[in-house]
């Protein structure tokens, strides 16, 4: 069905892709795998005819693509292919059902539109439950888009991608971002899939457990090249050979730093009432101590961290961080909330860096906002606007929201950008180079990294950018709500390495959510179980991971 022969791809001169050759066959799937960087998601969007290459070719069933082709051809192969970028979350702002709806509609006639007659659309819709039950969304039909976890996002876009019948279906990390029972879920769908449509898949996946369970067979890409092709254990074996060995946990006993207290949190959607509820919750967060956090999807967890980290307030109960010998509750919006958030350093779900901005230019930015030094500049330059100080905290919390959010939380506030701007000045670049150069030596990347715009970094650099970011505020609090997922796993060992000796250097508390259960082990000194909004456990990471395994066998 498919020929990749040859085929090269260069960046400013480097060979992302060097003469990568494979064949797919009709109704096969199979899975792409090597380190972070290594050229795989490049190849993706090269087989969905979105991106030019250098040389080689591409067969796809009868249409031949080379670099000279014309435009046609490249949007002939767009028409037969479907895609899931990796942490893309393109969704209408429209319910789940009819997100499917317009891809079906695409389908037919090449326009996403809700159909105006009441017959056409209800059909519409019956064909989209039948594809979210697929992917098992059936029960959220009716609820807005926005309001799902990250891991339903991921299963609403494969739907849409499977509503499109495309002859190939290219997924970018499928299921990262979701717990195992719903990657369990999601690898039994795509098998549906392609028995029920016909499709062929071709997916990249750090995950061996997701090739394991769902790849016919499996490629290794290594520093551009097909270093391997053929079963997939053996392939996945080879590449998990060369693991560093992980580092001993170090016991620190540290003092109390933040602390949730009989906090409550309601979301509620008009027409649809309650959506969600976290239950009042208490916990308490000690320096030098790694606390995992795990949980099935949208079971509250990213509620509680972005709560941890003031960027959402509690309908009831305090959120308070020790500054300066006090506890500061960051619900009060002013000076003391503003130096003491400081130091909390927090890495989102779905981290959104600015695609036009360097990496040098993220670093001057946000150490504009953390620096103590520039924190106080900011205090005064608003004093002499006449900007009071809760304002201030207002647009430092907002500043720290991902792209996509922030702009749409300052046009809530009634705030302009340029305000942002104007009271948060960027570092100068050259004084902030030599702070970046630091950091991101821990995580193994050199100072070529600095010049480079966000979009030219692959998936597991943009990853190691913005933890690196998160620690400029040498932080008390590092908050990291899931953003590992799609790391493979040879720079997920180095990642985790360097939290254990992060831990030691620095002695933060770091609050850690993840799906990736055997790396909460592998990391984590303490384990909270979070379900239906509601802390059920919170002990040993073992025994935390242990019962939540077991009540998920049992279906309880």
């Amino acid at each position: 069905m498919l020929l990749c022969d040859g085929v090269i791809k260069s960046f400013s001169g480097f060979k992302v892709l060097d003469s990568v050759s494979f064949r797919l066959d009709r109704g096969e799937i199979v899975g792409i795998l090597g380190e972070s960087g290594a050229g795989k998601t490049t190849l993706l969007r090269i087989l969905r005819g979105v991106e030019g290459f250098d040389g080689g070719r591409i067969v796809f069933e009868d249409l031949e693509v080379n670099p000279d082709s014309p435009k046609e051809s490249f949007l002939e192969l767009q028409r037969r292919t479907a895609i899931q970028l990796q942490r893309t979350f393109g969704l209408w702002p429209d319910s789940v059902v009819d997100n499917v709806v317009r891809a079906l509609v695409y389908y037919d006639i090449g326009d996403e539109v809700i159909p105006q007659d009441e017959g056409e659309y209800e059909e519409y819709r019956a064909r989209a439950m039948e594809v979210l039950k697929v992917v098992g969304l059936e029960s959220r039909a009716d609820l807005w888009s926005g309001v799902l976890s990250g891991g339903e996002k991921q299963r609403l876009i494969v739907a849409r991608q499977i509503a499109r019948r495309p002859r190939l279906l290219l997924l970018d990390e499928p299921g990262t971002m979701t717990d195992f029972q719903s990657r369990a879920a999601l690898v039994d769908a795509l098998k549906r899939a392609r028995d029920e449509y016909g499709m062929s898949v071709l997916f990249v996946s750090h995950n061996p457990s997701i090739h394991m369970s769902l790849a016919d067979r499996a490629i290794l890409l290594e520093k551009g090249r097909v270093s391997m092709e053929g079963e997939t254990r053996t392939v996945v074996e080879s590449f998990l050979s060369r693991l560093e060995e992980p580092l001993s946990k170090v016991k620190i006993l540290g003092e109390d730093v933040l602390k949730i207290e009989k906090t409550r949190k309601v979301y509620k959607l008009v027409p649809y009432g309650k959506v969600f509820e976290l239950k009042e919750t208490t916990l308490n967060f000690r320096t030098g101590e790694i606390t995992g956090i795990v949980g099935p999807s949208g079971a509250g967890k990213t509620v509680i961290m972005r709560m941890l980290a003031g960027l959402e307030l509690p309908d009831a109960g305090d959120v308070k961080i020790f500054y300066r010998g006090e506890w500061v509750p960051l619900g009060k919006f002013g000076r003391k909330s503003l130096r003491a958030r400081r130091r909390i350093g927090i890495l989102h779900q779905e981290f959104d860096l600015p695609y036009w901005s360097s990496v040098l230019e993220l670093f001057a930015a946000l150490i504009g906002i953390k620096d103590y030094r520039s924190l106080e500049e900011a205090v005064r330059r608003a004093e002499r606007k006449g900007i009071s100080d809760a304002v201030v905290d207002v647009l430092g919390r907002l500043a720290e929201l991902p792209e996509g959010e922030m702009e749409i939380k300052l046009k809530e506030a009634g705030l302009d950008r340029s305000l942002l701007k104007e009271i948060f000045k960027e570092k100068d670049p050259e004084k902030a180079k030599e702070l970046a150069l630091k950091i991101l030596e821990w995580f193994g990347m050199t100072e070529g990294v600095l010049t480079k715009k966000t979009y030219q970094l692959s998936g597991g650099e943009k990853i190691r950018v913005a933890l690196a970011l998160s620690l400029v505020s040498n932080p008390k609090v590092l908050i990291l709500d899931e953003p590992f997922g799609d790391l493979d796993p040879l720079t997920l060992r180095r990642v985790a390495n360097l939290l254990k000796r992060i831990k030691i250097w620095f002695k933060p508390a770091i609050i850690l959510v993840s799906h990736q259960l055997e790396f909460v082990e592998e990391v984590a000194d303490r384990c909270v179980l979070i379900k239906d909004g509601k802390v059920i456990m919170d002990g040993e990471p073992k025994d935390v991971i242990n019962r939540y395994f077991g009540e998920a066998k049992h279906g309880v």
